[in-house]
Parts: structure tokens; sequence; C-alpha cells
């Protein structure tokens, strides 16, 4: 619990659910962040959160997953 009382997403929780963040937003509240990729593969793996997560927006999560999904049907 130590280390996740130093991110930044506890100390300004608001910021990462400011309504129409921008992808350069989200990529800057969590630049330098030692959880960055675990924190991507989680919100992927959770459609339902919303915000900046592993420092993506919800609408870069959608894309991916829809890119992702795409490529699965296209292999199979």
């Amino acid at each position: 619990m130590e280390a996740r009382e130093r991110l930044r997403c506890r100390d300004d929780p608001d910021a990462f659910f400011a309504e129409g963040l921008r992808p350069r937003q989200a990529q800057s509240l969590c630049a330098g962040c030692a959880y960055l990729d675990p924190c991507r593969v989680y919100a992927m793996e959770r459609p339902e959160l919303v915000g900046a997560w592993g420092g993506t927006t919800t609408r870069e999560r959608q894309a991916l997953r829809r890119r992702a999904s795409d490529g699965l049907a296209a292999a199979s």
C-alpha cells in the first residue's frame, strides 16, 4: 500500500477522470509511473473503466480492443 500512496492518480484522482480527457493529457498524467504497464493491462481487461489508465484514454482503449478483436477475427 505504501507505493500506491505515492502514485499521482492517488494524489489527484479527479484529474484522471476529467471529461474530454485527451491522449496527451493522459500520457502526461501517467508519465514516469512505475505501474504504467500493469495499469494499462488492468484497464484493457475492464472495459467499464473510464478516464486515464496506464497513459491511455477510454477512447484509446476502446480502439485498441476493437483492433485486437478485428485482428483475431481476421486470423480465424
